[in-house]
């Protein structure tokens, strides 16, 4: 019993529907391994004001070898449990603006008053008494025979309308015959949705991207922001509503390539830095321009692969010129420009020097804790040009940026702030059809307890941070704000289970966030998606994420017409076949010669169904009068198929649809195959056509200009047929 409710407590799973809809119970030596690997080495609460109330608590959890002893279950469950009723005011709250309340929680024989004091964010403090007959019980817990009650105090419409959204300072000084005790705390006043833009009723679309596979005459080796400046341009002209990019999290480079593993997810990754943009490249011009760096740029643009270790190395030789060149033009006479540096550093805080400290260590070489600052705030500089550019150009959105689930083990953003993560653990899935196995990816977890205990204050500036400079944000693996799949990383310790989050308070803090930057959200929901998910990410408002390729029935490939309405539609995305690959099924091909097929059946099977799927999505361009009927596989035009693909799924339901670059211009390759390391080149393709050739070529321009038409279309005459384009 006792353990049973502890697994309670710490968020530990015990059942979830698979993939298939089955009903799986997580084995008990799955879920106390995941507990055990919970608590390893884990400090108990060091909340000063709770001290009275935990000076019996062990101050540490058994080691990861431990068994959980009966005693220290009964601890933790007391501190879990028990003790937060014996805290008169917590220390974080929030309650929803049109709902404003506070609470508090008392013992049956208290009699005394409350007086409250809240201090606005950034504004004046007011001052209230509050009596026990102007609150109402909404809840009660025994301890020792003495009864604790859980108190509301509704916040009347003059106290609501000073405080607003927000992240207010409250206190109350809790007064009785014997005593006089304060106790202080956060107050969080939260919207009940994400923000919503003013042109939502119209059907949107844009262009995704990996902003470092991107090609271009200019550039060194890699995409960089001067390449989003000329995507952009390019999309805006062809009416693009948005730029939908990877993630721009700092790396450890070059050990870590993939944007979804980075370093720290609140810094950006320095290498996007357009040199010849930066304000101090007119100081190192003429060097620059010399034969010995114009050749090593000429030689990172020929690789059809990114290099990353001669990338790192030549752009970051550039970039200490640059800062040679910034100290000398800016700091001694505290120029503008220096100034606005200062400000930069101060604004970003401690997240900036944890940053700096962990890339010193990395690399003895950055002796100058400064340059690593000075990176950063031309990167943030770089960044919100390029938002301000696609605003100007008329894009209705911008930017959407892309924010990874999880952190690297050994990255500044987990090494800095490991008392909200748990690092005994690895973020993945369970095993489905997709990977029998399971999938580990190697990510360290944020700890739902310790992120309760430290006030969410590490997630809300990691999603603050990730609203920068864009109009939108999508939330990769969004069904992490309810449950991850943890698997220990100690053998002996099982096959991992879920671990649920606080999903009403993770999203409450999205909402306001988002209002505040004025930034949509869409939530990646692929995958095993719990009902809970579904039902709150639509009551926030925060936009789904639906793939093509995974938008079916038992009778094929779902009608646009069934598309999510509040959803972002992607013909596909970093993770799926090319639409090329997959008609021509050269994916099933590049898996079969990296052996990832365990035998000749499972290829053969696989041939197989791509020739169903492919059947399918004939049947319903033919139904769409997008082809003709009766259309023999093997006799497809394939530019024709594309453009009827391209008008049947722009054609959806969907409030959002986006086209990668990749299937503009006919990659075939992938950029990641999930599930493999070693056996491919994963996130290091870059594109085998330059931004420059994209603009000139009339195949892609008659692409863009479909989508568009068919998107600006779609409100218009719904009823209207199509047109079909090979008939």
């Amino acid at each position: 019993m006792g353990l049973g409710k502890l697994l309670y407590l710490q968020g530990v799973g015990a059942e979830f529907i698979d993939c298939f809809g089955n009903n799986v119970q997580i084995q008990p030596l799955d879920r106390n391994g995941i507990l055990q690997s919970m608590c390893a080495n884990d400090a108990s609460t060091n909340d000063a004001s709770m001290t009275d109330a935990l000076n019996n608590i062990a101050t540490n959890c058994p080691v990861i070898s431990s068994p959980l002893t009966d005693d220290f279950i009964q601890q933790r469950i007391f501190e879990l449990d028990a003790a937060p009723w014996l805290l008169p005011l917590h220390k974080f709250q929030w309650s929803y603006v049109d709902d404003p309340i506070v609470e508090f929680y008392l013992p049956d024989h208290f009699t005394g008053s409350i007086k409250v004091e809240i201090e606005i964010e950034h504004g004046d403090k007011f001052h209230f008494p509050i009596s026990l007959g102007q609150m109402r019980v909404v809840g009660d817990y025994g301890i020792d025979g003495v009864s604790y009650f859980k108190y509301q105090y509704q916040l009347n419409n003059d106290i609501n309308a000073q405080l607003g959204l927000g992240y207010h300072g409250i206190s109350a000084t809790v007064e009785s015959a014997n005593s006089s005790e304060i106790y202080s705390g956060q107050l969080m006043i939260a919207p009940r949705s994400a923000y919503v833009h003013a042109g939502n009723k119209t059907a949107k679309w844009g262009l995704s991207t990996q902003l470092y596979s991107l090609t271009s005459q200019s550039q060194w080796g890699i995409g960089d922001f001067n390449d989003l400046q000329k995507l952009i341009e390019l999309a805006a002209v062809k009416g693009a509503d948005f730029i939908l990019l990877n993630p721009l999290h700092a790396l450890d480079l070059p050990e870590s390539v993939s944007p979804y593993s980075p370093s720290d997810r609140r810094r950006l990754n320095p290498l996007y830095i357009h040199i010849e943009s930066v304000v101090e490249y007119v100081d190192i011009e003429g060097v620059i321009s010399s034969k010995l760096w114009r050749n090593k740029q000429y030689q990172l643009a020929q690789s059809r692969l990114l290099d990353y270790s001669e990338i790192h190395e030549t752009k970051f030789s550039i970039y200490q010129m640059l800062f040679n060149a910034f100290i000398k033009a800016h700091k001694n006479n505290h120029s503008k420009r220096y100034l606005d540096f200062v400000e930069f550093k101060q604004q970003q805080g401690e997240g900036l020097s944890q940053y700096v400290s962990h890339q010193q260590q990395q690399n003895p070489c950055f002796t100058d804790p400064e340059f690593l600052c000075y990176l950063q705030f031309v990167a943030y500089e770089q960044l919100l040009q390029c938002q301000a550019k696609a605003k100007t150009a008329g894009m209705s959105l911008g930017l959407i940026r892309d924010m990874a689930v999880g952190a690297s083990p050994t990255g500044a953003e987990v090494s800095a702030n490991i008392d909200n993560f748990c690092t005994n653990a690895n973020i993945g899935a369970p095993p489905d059809s997709f990977a029998p196995q399971g999938q580990n990816w190697g990510l360290i977890p944020f700890d739902p307890i310790k992120l309760t205990q430290h006030r969410f204050e590490h997630f809300i500036q990691l999603i603050r941070s990730n609203m920068v400079s864009c109009g939108g944000l999508r939330i990769d693996h969004v069904m992490g704000l309810l449950r991850l799949w943890w698997w220990p990383k100690q053998q002996g310790l099982g096959n991992g289970a879920y671990v649920y989050y606080p999903l009403d308070t993770l999203l409450a803090i999205l909402c306001l966030e988002s209002q505040r930057a004025q930034c949509v959200l869409i939530g990646e929901d692929l995958g095993i998606v719990p009902p809970e998910i579904v039902a709150n990410l639509a009551k926030a408002k925060i936009f789904s994420n639906e793939l093509f390729y995974f938008a079916k029935h038992h009778d094929g490939f779902m009608n646009p017409a069934f598309y999510k309405s509040h959803s972002l539609m992607m013909l596909a995305n970093h993770d799926v076949p090319t639409l090329t690959a997959w008609w021509t099924a050269a994916d099933i091909e590049l898996r079969h010669q990296l052996n990832l097929y365990d035998n000749e059946q499972q290829l053969g099977e696989a041939k197989s169904l791509r020739l169903i799927e492919k059947q399918q999505l004939l049947d319903l361009l033919s139904q769409h009068h997008l082809i003709k009927d009766n259309t023999v596989m093997d006799e497809v035009d394939f530019e024709k198929l594309m453009i009827a693909w391209l008008q049947l799924t722009a054609s959806g339901n969907s409030a959002l649809y986006s086209i990668q670059i990749d299937d503009l211009i006919d990659e075939v390759k992938p950029i990641n195959i999930p599930g493999t390391w070693k056996q491919y080149p994963n996130w290091c393709r870059r594109l085998s056509r330059t931004l420059e050739q994209m603009s000139a070529d009339a195949t892609v321009s008659n692409r863009l200009d479909i989508v568009n038409k068919t998107r600006r279309s779609k409100y218009m005459d719904d009823s209207k047929p199509e047109r079909a384009v090979n008939g």
